[in-house]
């Protein structure tokens, strides 16, 4: 058995398979910690190793992180094929570390260990193949290599950028890994769809040093973020904040004030279609009458008069006529009377989750959701944002596939 914080991980690898090819790099003592989080995402995890990747880790570190047996020959029980039994589409290939002499050998057709063999099998048999290049930067950016990298490419494998840092290719972060190995597997969910998540919190100046905001961490929006990758999702917009990094494959469009949110989302229409919109994000309802352009003396009250500002779903509407998503906190539990606030937005989905008093719904903290359709209210429980992210896009995929039907 093994840990899982549901904090971090929705199980988005359940019923799936990983062969982890691990050939010789420095960073293969990175290799456990991923073989680790890829079984919390639910998958069942074979390594196979070559022999000098054997020689620099012992294999028995690799059986203990994936509580398999560990391949580092080919016998009689043709290990490149009985490790890929099954549907291909459930189990994926992946090569990490993938070194300049494993990418040299796997373009040139050479299968003389248990990496190649997996991969010349693999690729045949329609398994989805991931491959993460480690290697020094010169060895990167040689001629050479960079050909056989785009030839791989042109067979339909996946490649893993590389983190630069100094003059090495280096392995990605961890999560960033899982990440890939999760799209690989699931890109049929979204794929080619292009998608904008607004999230984080808003908030409204008093004066150049002061705000008025709302609470609100950008967790949920995050998780959006990475599930709309996971599922292969083509092209994904953030606009907004979050307390988490994001990873570098959004495009991140900063957001705090009503007017910089409003700026980024309508700039993201011009010209261009999105298949699907969520918002997420804690907006002021409110702005004030008048902001102060000097810092306010602080030695006495002071009087500020609220008034309703513009909701920014509605600017959204009038610019988006495909799937809207939207995020509604509130006393009110009857499904009909939420839906009834947002009769002007007309929203393919309002998620719900109740507020009170004792508990606030931010951050890394699990909540009661429901998903509220025009015509359908589906309880989907207590969540965390791993979970609620997962569950939400699959409901927005399924709108997708009857759209196209």
């Amino acid at each position: 058995m093994i840990d899982i914080d549901e904090t971090r991980f929705a199980g988005a690898l359940s019923g799936k398979k990983v062969v982890l090819a691990v050939t010789a790099s420095i960073s293969i003592y990175r290799i456990p910690d991923l073989i680790r989080d890829l079984r919390r995402e639910g998958a069942a995890v074979t390594v196979g190793m070559s022999r000098e990747a054997a020689s620099m880790i012992n294999p028995n570190i690799m059986k203990w992180a994936s509580e398999q047996e560990v391949v580092t020959e080919i016998t009689g029980y043709i290990e490149h094929i009985s490790c890929f039994d099954g549907d291909p589409h459930d189990t994926l290939l992946m090569v990490c570390p993938a070194s300049y002499n494993f990418i040299g050998k796997a373009s040139s057709g050479i299968s003389d260990d248990v990496p190649s063999l997996f991969f010349s099998f693999a690729l045949g048999n329609g398994n989805p193949v991931l491959i993460v290049p480690v290697m020094h930067e010169g060895m990167m950016v040689n001629p050479i290599n960079q050909a056989n990298l785009q030839k791989l490419e042109g067979a339909g494998v996946a490649i893993v950028p590389p983190k630069m840092h100094s003059d090495k290719a280096k392995i990605s972060e961890t999560e960033k890994l899982v990440d890939y190995a999760i799209r690989s597997l699931n890109r049929h969910i979204l794929t080619g769809r292009r998608a904008m998540i607004i999230g984080g919190k808003g908030e409204e100046k008093i004066d150049p040093v002061r705000t008025i905001t709302n609470s609100g961490t950008g967790t949920t929006a995050f998780w959006l973020v990475r599930s709309a990758f996971r599922m292969g999702a083509e092209r994904i917009v953030f606009i907004g904040n979050s307390q988490q990094a994001l990873p570098d494959y959004v495009e991140y469009h900063p957001a705090s004030t009503m007017e910089q949110y409003e700026k980024h989302t309508v700039e993201g229409f011009s010209g261009d279609s999105f298949d699907f919109v969520i918002n997420s994000a804690s907006l002021p309802d409110y702005k004030l009458e008048k902001s102060f352009k000097e810092k306010l003396d602080s030695s006495g009250p002071v009087e500020l008069k609220l008034v309703t500002g513009k909701k920014l779903n509605s600017e959204i509407r009038k610019h988006h006529k495909g799937i809207l998503v939207v995020f509604k906190l509130s006393r009110e539990k009857e499904p009909r009377e939420i839906r009834i606030g947002f009769r002007d937005v007309k929203p393919d989905i309002i998620v719900f989750n109740p507020f009170t008093d004792e508990k606030l719904p931010f951050g890394s903290v699990s909540n009661e959701y429901t998903f509220i359709t025009e015509s359908d209210t589906i309880r989907a429980g207590k969540l965390y944002k791993p979970k609620l992210a997962w569950n939400l896009l699959m409901e927005v995929s399924k709108i997708l596939r009857n759209d196209k039907i």
